[in-house]
């Protein structure tokens, strides 16, 4: 008979193809009893059942007519209800399996609550790719990351001196949580919010990594007052960079006993002459 306290879960990310899966992922699959995965393309799944064939794709909840909340809860569902058979359980999401994953953090969370052990590992996600492949380093400017629908419908302060990325630009408005696609207004509104804080005329990107090794990424650039019409899906993500640069704060200098003469030597790195 099995003992139900031998139940646990590793939570892990497989990246966006099989090239980004890690060796710890990989070894941790094959150890597990049983593999729940969500992959995006078929590469991802051959190459997961092939190190486990014990796999079962959960991917399955998105074709019965439920909402997106009853998807993820159904998916939550279906590992609590292995771990707590005594199984060792890996669920493997592709990119992090903590980004944007509604489903492992249920579980996660009630499964720790009833004392079985729970490890996430991290994987390669869309922001990784983004910053890669737009050649973007966060720290220089910094960065404010905000689910589109929820940046929209709720208040920022938008900070146009740092970059901006908005993600599932593809579900922005779309408040049912029944489809996968924008709502009939939302990347209006969405243009219409973002104009308040940055110029009309403003280059942004619409971005989406690839998720077969060998593609190039989707990088289209328009005018901010082009975006509304523009054709999106559920993976696309919105790159807005800063307009302009930020001011230094003058009584923090003096805090510091410093002025702006004594750090203007911080971009000089940047400098090189060949």
């Amino acid at each position: 008979m099995k003992d139900t306290h031998n139940g646990r879960l590793t939570i892990a990310g497989c990246g966006l193809h099989p090239g980004h899966m890690t060796l710890e992922t990989q070894s941790l699959i094959e150890a597990a009893e049983t593999v729940l995965l969500v992959a995006p393309n078929p590469l991802s799944i051959q190459h997961i059942r092939q190190l486990n064939a014990n796999t079962e794709h959960l991917g399955r909840f998105y074709n019965m007519g439920y909402s997106r909340p009853e998807i993820y809860r159904q998916m939550a569902l279906r590992i609590i209800e292995l771990v707590q058979q005594g199984q060792s359980v890996c669920v493997v999401f592709y990119g992090h399996p903590g980004v944007f994953v509604s489903s492992t953090r249920m579980a996660g969370r009630v499964l720790s609550e009833r004392g079985y052990p729970v490890t996430m590992l991290p994987g390669i996600s869309a922001d990784a790719c983004l910053y890669a492949d737009l050649g973007l380093d966060p720290a220089d400017t910094g960065c404010q990351s905000y689910e589109s629908t929820r940046f929209l419908l709720t208040r920022r302060d938008v900070d146009n001196s740092a970059a901006l990325i908005l993600w599932q630009l593809g579900l922005t408005g779309e408040h049912s949580m029944d489809k996968f696609e924008p709502g009939k207004k939302g990347l209006a509104a969405l243009s219409r919010l973002l104009q308040q804080s940055y110029p009309p005329e403003h280059q942004v990107c619409l971005y989406e990594a690839p998720t077969l090794p060998g593609f190039e990424p989707r990088k289209d650039w328009m005018a901010l007052t082009d975006l509304a019409p523009a054709d999106v899906n559920t993976i696309t993500t919105l790159y807005v960079p800063a307009c302009q640069e930020p001011s230094f704060a003058a009584e923090r200098l003096a805090w510091l006993g410093l002025n702006e003469d004594d750090i203007r030597h911080w971009d000089e790195y940047e400098e090189i002459e060949v």
